[in-house]
């Protein structure tokens, strides 16, 4: 019989998958290099784009942080938490940079090309630096897993 547990775990599974989607069309929509797009029509899209983004990293980060799986990595391997509090101050100073960018991105005229190049890469490095954030989620996951204590004669 499937617990609470299993259902946070499959849902935060399932978001993880659809933020990784949405992500995935983020960098599709940053490196659009057509030439016959305009700029107005590429702000345009990454204004789109972004709100979603933002909803489903939001939404990630609240599963994780409200009974997901660190808690369960914590009460198993307690002297695990200064690598989990380090994860857990990455939400939050990612959460930050989104609240300044997505502004940023909103209040750019078509005429700024160099400023809307400027967020386009601010944009690009927050993403790169939250995969590499999730590698280091899987990595401390894999080795909770995998570690054993001891413990057993």
């Amino acid at each position: 019989m499937p617990t609470l547990r299993d259902s946070t775990g499959s849902t935060a599974c399932m978001e993880h998958q659809v933020f990784e989607h949405i992500k995935q069309a983020l960098l599709v929509t940053l490196n659009w290099q057509a030439p016959s797009v305009s700029m107005p029509r590429k702000l345009s899209s990454l204004q789109f784009t972004i709100k979603s983004f933002q909803r489903h990293f939001d939404r990630v980060i609240t599963i994780e942080n409200e009974g997901g799986y660190m808690r369960d990595v914590l009460e198993y391997k307690p002297y695990m938490d200064e690598r989990i509090k380090h994860l857990s101050r990455d939400h939050d100073r990612f959460r930050e940079r989104l609240r300044k960018l997505i502004p940023e991105l909103n209040d750019i005229k078509e005429w700024e090309e160099p400023r809307f190049d400027q967020v386009c890469d601010q944009l690009r490095s927050l993403v790169a630096e939250i995969d590499r954030h999730n590698e280091a989620e899987v990595e401390l996951l894999q080795e909770s897993m995998l570690v054993d204590d001891g413990g057993e004669g």
